[in-house]
């Protein structure tokens, strides 16, 4: 299983990376991308930038558009010098939902995760999806239900699929991985 990190959707919209600081004299701007990948920007000729302190949001024409080590540099149509361009630091910046490139099979996008109903392959209803822990070595799935927080690695050998009606994520938790992280058997009321 694979899941490529772009942030939540909201309003038909995907979160994409944030502006971290302007970028020399002529406007341009440096992006943080969420998926750690500045080469998935160079798909993307309109973006909107949300500023999260004011609720505000601007549609912008992305006019050039280069990686630089792990982060993006654009310059966006009508940002003409630094001073605009400081102006957005901080910024969400995102894009429409259509727009994101379609995924193999076995391989999600986080917003499509996020809030999903989690049983076991024994039919054992765990809960929803609630967060995404990223290490090092392959990315968590937080479930949370029935007041307990399971810990499902998002690894082949622990997540099985998708319910034939794609409304339910089927694990396959390794023996006792639910029981150290329920701190007893799941279900168990005892």
């Amino acid at each position: 299983m694979e899941i490529l990190d772009v942030g939540v959707a909201q309003n038909g919209q995907i979160s994409v990376g944030k502006v971290v600081k302007a970028h020399g004299i002529k406007g341009e701007v440096k992006v943080y991308p969420f998926s750690g990948n500045p080469d998935d920007f160079r798909d993307y000729r309109r973006l909107t930038l949300v500023d999260p302190s004011h609720d505000l949001a601007r549609s912008y024409v992305v006019e050039q558009c280069r990686p630089l080590e792990s982060l993006v540099i654009l310059q966006l149509a009508g940002v003409a010098d630094r001073t605009a361009s400081e102006g957005l630091r901080g910024w969400e910046v995102r894009i429409d939902q259509e727009v994101l490139p379609p995924h193999a099979p076995g391989t999600f996008y986080w917003h499509e995760l996020e809030g999903m109903e989690v049983i076991t392959d024994t039919g054992l209803a765990l809960g929803r999806i609630t967060s995404l822990l990223a290490t090092s070595a392959h990315d968590i799935l937080v479930i949370t239900g029935g007041g307990v927080e399971y810990l499902i690695p998002a690894i082949d050998a622990c997540v099985a699929g998708l319910t034939p009606d794609g409304k339910r994520l089927v694990v396959t938790p390794p023996p006792g991985l639910l029981e150290m992280n329920a701190g007893g058997v799941p279900g168990d009321a005892s």
